[in-house]
């Protein structure tokens, strides 16, 4: 394994899926054999002082790649609910896999949907870390308006957005975390998840953590708020177990 540990540099770099649509990423560059590829959840986008802080943080152990999913930050095409996404992730891990010995995936939320259905039906990784991922999607099954969303606002209100660009609302799915992650054993699963979560209970993560095979660890952030948000509210006890995850699973 080749750990160079210099100082990571960002590099915008474009990918154009089969489909013909193209996404921009963030690559950071830190000249490690191995790489992570990091999606953030819905209107969310790679240039987020979140992902920054966890693209330095990771690259001391790997690469990281940070996507701008279809619709969102600078990336062309609509959003389109998780009906493509995970088919452009494993697409953009392909190219990946040229110059990675290994590859890991990282999903916040939605970005976890994505990431997990990827590595269930086309594994594209050597680990997969979801935080915060829902079991299913439009899923109402706790009250929202708990302690967590009233310590998330001042966050969510300073955050920096860019106008996604969605298309149409689908009234089914055929795909979930819920129906696929136990095909993504034996590659190594991490699950983590806040327990003051406003917006996905930690319900989604017991209920994936039991359908998931082995080797698998379940992460419960004590007090920790929704996806991203730990990030910037006390990221360390997110931060470490995601590092040391990944360090010893790529």
């Amino acid at each position: 394994m080749k750990d160079i540990g210099r100082p990571p540099t960002p590099a915008f770099e474009s990918f154009r899926t089969s489909g013909g649509i193209t996404l921009r990423l963030t690559r950071w560059r830190a000249g490690h054999d191995r790489a992570v590829l990091l999606l953030p959840g819905i209107l969310m986008h790679r240039e987020s002082v979140e992902m920054r802080v966890l693209a330095q943080r990771l690259a001391s152990i790997a690469d990281v790649v940070v996507l701008d999913v279809r619709g969102h930050g600078d990336s062309g095409g609509l959003f389109t609910w998780g009906r493509r996404e995970a088919d452009d992730v494993a697409e953009l891990a392909a190219v990946l896999r040229r110059d990675y010995a290994r590859l890991g995936g990282l999903g916040f939320s939605f970005g976890g949907y994505h990431t997990a259905i990827a590595a269930a039906l086309h594994r594209p990784f050597d680990a997969v870390a979801l935080v915060a991922a829902p079991y299913r999607l439009f899923v109402l099954d706790h009250n929202l308006l708990g302690a967590g969303l009233w310590r998330s606002l001042p966050y969510v209100l300073r955050r920096r957005r860019r106008v996604p660009r969605l298309s149409p609302l689908p009234l089914f799915r055929r795909d979930n975390p819920g129906r696929l992650i136990h095909r993504i054993a034996p590659v190594p699963l991490l699950i983590a998840h806040g327990t003051a979560d406003w917006l996905v209970s930690i319900r989604h993560a017991d209920l994936l953590f039991a359908r998931a095979g082995e080797p698998k660890t379940l992460v419960r952030v004590e007090g920790g708020l929704h996806a991203e948000t730990m990030l910037l509210d006390d990221p360390e006890p997110l931060l470490e177990p995601l590092s040391a995850f990944l360090a010893k699973s790529l």
